[in-house]
């Protein structure tokens, strides 16, 4: 298991439960595509990643359910639970290899306990305002609002924002390989995020944003390429298909 950046506190088996809980919950609330192609593609997908990502995630249950959403979005929850909407096939125009990308990125979130980081991280961000909050009880009002707002937003921007870009560059950089060792060609991650990049209007600062800047994150796609290249086709070959030129 890769440790990845933070620490986790919370066990895994009771997150993985309140997971399945919770993905439960969201079949039922939310519409669930219709479209049987199109989600025997996403299991096809996603079991054959889960397959080489086994190593890092073993006995887990996996499950991928292709909801019915137009925004290009997935999700990943501990314990195996993937939702991926609608519109991210619709984005990826049905390319395999795009929607394997977002697929590998997000199976490697569960590889590296990101979920459990977050949650350890917000309860020790939730216990330094108390601590700040008892320490200034002998202070004026307007003393301990300024002093509980610089908290929060240094918290906000120099802790739970940069955390959690770095665990997106975590699960790029593990999720190109997952992809490409599933035999998937990795290049489609990168022609799937400028896909991205091309659909939004407004860019916020990358400072102020939980995800890297489209354009950061593709230019380190770009940088570990190579070799996602090179266990790609090796990966195409051992499973006696032919690799994209």
């Amino acid at each position: 298991m890769f440790s990845g950046c933070g620490t986790a506190m919370l066990s895994d088996e009771s997150l993985a439960k309140r997971s399945k809980k919770q993905f439960s919950q969201m079949k039922k609330s939310e519409q669930i595509s219709n479209n049987q192609s199109h989600q025997t593609m996403i299991n096809r997908i996603g079991r054959r990643i889960a397959g080489v990502a086994q190593v890092d995630l073993p006995g887990t249950d996996w499950e991928f359910v292709l909801f019915e959403k137009s925004e290009p979005n997935a999700f990943a929850m501990p314990g195996g639970k993937v939702g991926v909407n609608s519109g991210l096939l619709t984005l990826a125009n049905g390319n395999e290899d795009e929607v394997a990308a977002v697929l590998g990125h997000e199976i490697a979130h569960v590889a590296f306990r990101h979920s459990n980081k977050r949650m350890s991280q917000a309860m020790g961000i939730a216990l330094g305002g108390v601590i700040l909050n008892t320490a200034m009880r002998n202070k004026s009002g307007t003393d301990r609002v300024l002093a509980t707002g610089a908290y929060g937003v240094g918290t906000t921007l120099g802790m739970a924002l940069p955390f959690s870009r770095s665990q997106e560059r975590e699960a790029d950089h593990r999720g190109l390989y997952y992809s490409a060792m599933a035999g998937y060609d990795p290049r489609a991650a990168i022609s799937f995020w400028e896909k991205m990049e091309s659909r939004k209007k407004r860019k916020m600062p990358e400072f102020l944003s939980t995800h890297p800047n489209p354009g950061n994150r593709i230019d380190f796609l770009r940088s570990n390429m190579d070799r996602a290249l090179a266990i790609y086709r090796n990966a195409k070959l051992a499973r006696g298909e032919v690799p994209n030129p």
